[in-house]
């Protein structure tokens, strides 16, 4: 179901025109989750999907800049608030890493069926304890097409990282004692093709300094840009 307006022609976001929605949909347990979608325009255009972390949502300033950045290259992204979260249905107890993946899922269905967007390639951004549901979501949906984990947890997923297809690049800071060790270890497991990024002197975050939030964003679009660009020449 779509609600909101949609931004009049011409105009911009940071200097560029697009295009932003905000809709709200069902996952397969009825719950309503709340999504905004931006695009440049309405022609075809690959995706990322957003997995925001615990206690964040849509609204997230780092995967916002993210989104808003990707618009650069074409690059459309869905960014919504999982169950519990921000705007969607349920409290923060119903939000468990099952409900999660659902919500995952349920995203992935919505944003590939609609008629008012048509969708390419379809990526995923997970950061925190999304980036544990995107691997959980990365081994079982074929739909996914490249992925990026930034501080991912490694909550009782070893059992999917394997199973990873996607290209998927590993971005942590250096300063994130928690869950930096935790990060490597999902590294290590992926077989796909993979990279690991350390910020150097960065924390959980990468709000320490607008450094490390600038090398963050760079080196997240550059990964979505450059396979993308590789599923292109040979679809």
């Amino acid at each position: 179901m779509m609600l909101g307006t949609r931004l009049k022609p011409g105009e911009q976001t940071r200097g560029r025109p697009m295009i932003e929605e905000t809709v709200t949909f069902k996952t397969s347990r009825g719950l309503k989750l709340s999504g905004a979608l931006l695009a440049p325009d309405e022609n075809l255009h690959d995706v990322v999907v957003f997995a925001h972390g615990t206690g964040s949502n849509k609204s997230s300033p780092r995967n916002r800049g993210i989104a808003e950045r990707l618009l650069d290259s074409g690059v459309a992204s869905f960014l919504f608030d999982f169950t519990g979260h921000g705007e969607s249905d349920g409290v923060a107890e119903q939000s468990t890493q099952d409900q999660q993946f659902d919500d995952l899922t349920s995203a992935f269905d919505f944003i590939t069926s609609q008629s008012f967007f048509l969708t390419r390639f379809v990526g995923i951004n997970g950061s925190s304890t999304g980036g544990t549901v995107a691997i959980h979501t990365a081994a079982e949906d074929e739909r996914v097409s490249v992925m990026v984990l930034r501080v991912p947890r490694n909550h009782e997923i070893s059992a999917f990282v394997p199973m990873v297809q996607a290209p998927t690049l590993v971005l942590q800071g250096s300063e994130d004692k928690i869950v930096l060790p935790e990060a490597k270890e999902i590294y290590e497991c992926l077989t796909c093709p993979k990279e690991l990024h350390i910020v150097e002197g960065a924390g959980h975050l990468f709000d320490d300094t607008a450094e490390f939030l600038q090398e963050m964003t760079d080196v997240t679009c550059s990964w979505f840009e450059k396979w993308f660009r590789r599923h292109a020449e040979v679809d």
